[in-house]
């Protein structure tokens, strides 16, 4: 291998979401401000907080009827978009067979469980591989068998850091050389144990999400899935891919603070975004926009405004921020890899998402451009994407556009 550091591209994306299933109903909900925030119907909200979460639409997964007949959601939103990132990058079997595998996820196949708890207090008969989805790595394993992957495969779990995290490590696989071609997402289901622990929490708003907004009440969970597929340049060049964007670096920290809060000052937060600018190779002031974490709870909004003063002084002033959990809602384990997606097409078709719903920005932050309103038109050469979890678990991936 060459001394001189491989550079990883983005060659192909899939998703699933509460604004559309495929890149294209996606990337009109992004330009569009649509939410996907709606009442929860998969399950009862009774004597809760909140009745709203971002719910997607179950996808059809066009695969051999014997590998899907027994999924969970996680499953069929990673399968569904781990086919359309395969096909967007145009890979053969060749191709897939020595690719390497990373996904995030929290909950698995919770959901399932869950219904097979209540069936069994309901006396009704039961079988056991209905508990076969539960584990979380199901939906790598699946993907994996499903498309002949047969290169390094992982399934991370780092809360709602997992799938970010992912991506930065498929990326070193490719830049360590064990793989010239890697996908990587996440992807995380609705069920009663994340929703009714967040509403313990206190965490979940009554209302449509407001992230960075004075009057915020908490976040919106979600659910869904997304894949990128990661590629070594010269390798995506010499087959005529189409490059979204480069994986240019990526950053992880702990805060060691708190089990649930984020340090007060966003110190570990702070650390990953510069970790992530070193990684890269990349002057914060090269930077326009940071797709934020930005899950409109009051501490998360605050550590993460105070983060982005420490890294970047008085650019600050300059940049664009958005939050998409206000469409798409929290997603969890899979936000980093819906967040990337977005990010990606942010480089790739020129426009700034906005946050939607943000009337008032919380005057303690120090007006920093949150983008209210519209979607942007503008070219973006150089990105942050910021997924900070549980635990002050913190992941910044930088994405730069290629030359």
């Amino acid at each position: 291998m060459s001394s001189q550091r491989r550079q990883v591209a983005v060659t192909g994306l899939g998703i699933v979401s509460a604004i559309g299933i495929g890149v294209a109903a996606f990337r009109d909900g992004l330009r569009n401000g649509r939410s996907g925030v709606r009442e929860l119907t998969l399950f009862s909200t009774e004597g809760v907080r909140s009745h709203l979460a971002a719910q997607c639409e179950l996808p059809v997964v066009a695969l051999d009827p014997a590998l899907v007949s027994n999924l969970s959601r996680p499953d069929a939103f990673g399968l569904s978009a781990a086919l359309e990132a395969i096909r967007d990058a145009g890979l053969d079997e060749e191709d897939l067979r020595r690719a390497a595998l990373v996904m995030g996820t929290g909950a698995g196949g919770a959901q399932n469980t869950e219904d097979f708890i209540v069936d069994m207090r309901a006396g009704k008969s039961l079988q056991a591989s209905r508990l076969v989805p539960h584990q979380s790595s199901s939906v790598t394993d699946l993907i994996g068998r499903a498309f002949g992957i047969h290169g390094p495969r992982s399934t991370i779990m780092t809360a709602c850091s997992s799938s970010a995290t992912a991506i930065g490590y498929a990326g070193d696989r490719i830049r360590l050389g064990h793989a010239d071609i890697a996908l990587a997402g996440g992807a995380e289901p609705l069920c009663r144990l994340t929703y009714l622990g967040f509403n313990a929490l206190r965490a979940t708003s009554p209302e449509p999400c407001r992230p960075f907004d004075r009057d915020r009440k908490g976040l919106n969970l979600g659910e869904g899935g997304a894949m990128l597929v990661l590629e070594e340049l010269e390798h995506a060049k010499a087959r005529g891919a189409k490059i979204y964007a480069l994986l240019g670096g990526y950053g992880i920290t702990a805060d060691a603070h708190h089990m649930t809060a984020p340090h007060p000052e966003g110190d570990g937060a702070a650390r990953a975004m510069l970790d992530a600018l070193r990684d890269a190779g990349l002057d914060a002031s090269r930077v326009s926009y940071v797709n934020a974490h930005g899950t409109a709870t009051p501490h998360n909004d605050a550590a993460e405004t105070h983060a982005l003063r420490r890294v970047f002084g008085a650019h600050a002033d300059k940049l664009m921020v958005s939050s998409i959990k206000s469409m798409v809602g929290h997603t969890l384990g899979a936000a980093g890899a819906v967040e990337a997606v977005a990010s990606c097409l942010t480089i790739a078709d020129g426009f700034i998402p906005p946050t939607v719903n943000l009337q008032t920005v919380d005057p303690t932050f120090g007006g920093l451009d949150y983008c209210p309103g519209d979607a942007r038109e503008v070219r973006v050469d150089a990105l942050l994407s910021n997924s900070f979890a549980f635990g002050g678990n913190n992941t910044s991936l930088a994405f730069l556009r290629a030359s």
